[in-house]
């Protein structure tokens, strides 16, 4: 999807910043995949007041573990065990580092150990069985399947955990099954008035590929549970994006971005998330707020760009592309060259926009549709042979659709009126320009303005001398227009050219219908004195 694309262009948002929340979010995050925001969260939150340091040293540990940095694993490890001797879980984790450094005898020890603080916690037990799982869930099958035994016996098949863990196991080769196992976790802890995020997350990560309205669902009756949860508005803010619900998205980012527990971040998210939902004033104030208090955040240039173009606040964005080309830490995408050539471009900086639009085909040799805005460039710079030359480069590469016959047959009207009078250059340009436009025609013969191209062409190429060939293209031209008379105000320039040529030519073929255009002319033009004149003396 061409949006969500987008999307992930505009950001590359750090994880500066910390979340407002205390290192419980962490753990959420954690569990919830998210294992980038929840490091930031726990390392911030390390030392508040309401910390339980050693729940967030085990996190730490395990992400460090998952990281495959086995000796800061084990260093946080062994400070949660420090904070608390009597927290089971760095005891598992301690056990992990040693499991996964291949010496099994001291992971048993200190798998006993954790297990001996309390012998009938079917969670711990679980935590085991994880560790073995994340070090090899093949070559340590059996004790797996043992302490999964275990714990659904202790806890007489109620122990979350459990479920949780199997839906772990099963989560790549079946997500039907596993997304079942975490329904059961759910449905385990709601038992006991407990609500399972985790379970909740991981059923909507794990489904949302094999039915996304069942894992949007799932999520909504998370936030119905737990409205102030800052985690729950998030994942269900990025289903609802990955699903190109914009607008829903939106929605639901606004309300977590609303959250003070929201992490900070998030913040150039929403704003991009606004600019696809269509809500680009709303988007350049969230992007402006951003760059406030983040002046380095380059990425929100590009956000505005974005909207300034959407707006077609050609200035504007002009404006945030010089901002974000002269960042001294931005990472340029090709699609910025495009914005800011585009911006260029629209602001007359003919010789600055060709040479960005030149980067971005170097940077996208590929994108084939960048090669027409090129030439439109040297169009309005008058650069006509180059504009004919970049177009029909374009046409070359298999490009051939109607509205590309009609711009490359403009262009040859371009670079013939350029040329001088009575040359064969200006001849061959206007014969090559009818060649394209006849092309168009060809496949609509009921466009009005490919007509009115053909007669200019003709004319052109006649020395702007009105001949027959010209009068039935611009009269081929009325017919079209003339169908939709509604429109006849938009095109007063095309009528107003049409009917002085045709009176022209008319004056000396037939008296009658060179009045009659003449006098067609006189109503779009009532105070034209030569005009008048003209009418006066056919009329004699």
């Amino acid at each position: 999807m061409k949006l969500r694309f987008l999307f992930s262009l505009l950001l590359g948002a750090t994880l500066a910043a910390s979340a407002q929340g205390g290192y419980q979010d962490g753990v959420d995050n954690y569990n919830a995949g998210r294992p980038d925001v929840a490091k930031a969260i726990l390392t911030n939150t390390l030392n508040d007041a309401g910390t339980d340091k050693a729940v967030s040293y085990f996190y730490l540990g395990s992400i460090a573990f998952d990281e495959g940095n086995l000796a800061e694993a084990k260093n946080n490890f062994d400070k949660g065990v420090a904070n608390n001797a009597q927290y089971p879980y760095n005891y598992i984790g301690q056990g992990e580092v040693a499991l996964k450094n291949g010496n099994k005898g001291e992971a048993e020890r200190m798998f006993k150990q954790a297990m001996d603080l309390n012998k009938k916690n079917t969670a711990v037990m679980i935590g085991v069985a994880r560790a073995y799982f994340n070090v090899n869930p093949t070559a340590y099958a059996k004790d797996i399947d043992k302490l999964i035994a275990k714990a659904l016996k202790e806890s007489k098949n109620a122990e979350a955990a459990v479920y949780v863990l199997q839906g772990d196991m099963q989560a790549k080769t079946d997500p039907g099954e596993a997304a079942g196992k975490y329904e059961m976790a759910i449905v385990q802890d709601q038992g006991k008035n407990k609500v399972n995020r985790e379970a909740y997350v991981k059923y909507a990560n794990t489904y949302f590929h094999v039915n996304p309205k069942f894992a949007i669902d799932k999520l909504v009756e998370l936030n119905d549970l737990e409205p102030n949860s800052a985690l729950a508005q998030r994942e269900l803010a990025e289903k609802y994006y990955a699903n190109d619900q914009f607008g829903s998205a939106c929605l639901q980012y606004g309300k977590y971005v609303a959250n003070p527990n929201h992490f900070p971040s998030d913040e150039a998210r929403y704003a991009g998330l606004l600019y696809s939902a269509g809500e680009y004033n709303k988007s350049i104030e969230w992007a402006d707020k951003i760059l406030a208090s983040d002046p380095n955040n380059f990425y929100m240039y590009r956000v505005i760009m974005l909207d300034k173009s959407a707006l077609k606040d050609w200035a504007g964005a002009e404006e945030a592309g010089k901002n974000l080309f002269s960042h001294p830490d931005a990472q340029l995408i090709a699609n910025d060259y495009v914005l800011y050539a585009d911006a260029l471009s629209q602001m007359n900086k003919a010789d600055e926009a060709v040479a960005i639009y030149e980067k971005a085909i170097e940077l996208n040799p590929d994108k084939a549709d960048l090669l027409p805005k090129l030439s439109a460039v040297y169009d309005r710079a008058g650069q006509n042979e180059k504009a004919v030359e970049i177009y029909k480069k374009y046409l070359d590469m298999g490009n051939g659709t109607t509205n590309d016959l009609f711009s490359m047959a403009r262009r040859y009207q371009g670079l013939a009126r350029s040329l001088e009078k009575d040359t064969p250059e200006r001849a061959e340009a206007a014969k090559e320009g009818l060649k394209y436009i006849d092309m168009a025609i060809a496949k609509v013969n009921d466009n009005g303005f490919l007509y009115a191209t053909k007669g200019q062409l003709l004319l052109t190429l006649n020395n702007d001398k009105p001949d027959a060939a010209m009068a039935q293209a611009y009269e081929d031209m009325l017919k079209c227009f003339d169908a939709d008379p509604s429109k006849k105000a938009d095109r007063a320039s095309y009528y107003t050219a049409a009917y002085y040529l045709l009176g022209a030519y008319y004056t000396d073929v037939d008296k009658a219908k060179a009045i009659q255009y003449f006098n067609d002319y006189l109503t779009l033009h009532p105070d034209d004195e030569a005009v008048k004149q003209m009418v006066a003396s056919l009329s004699e």
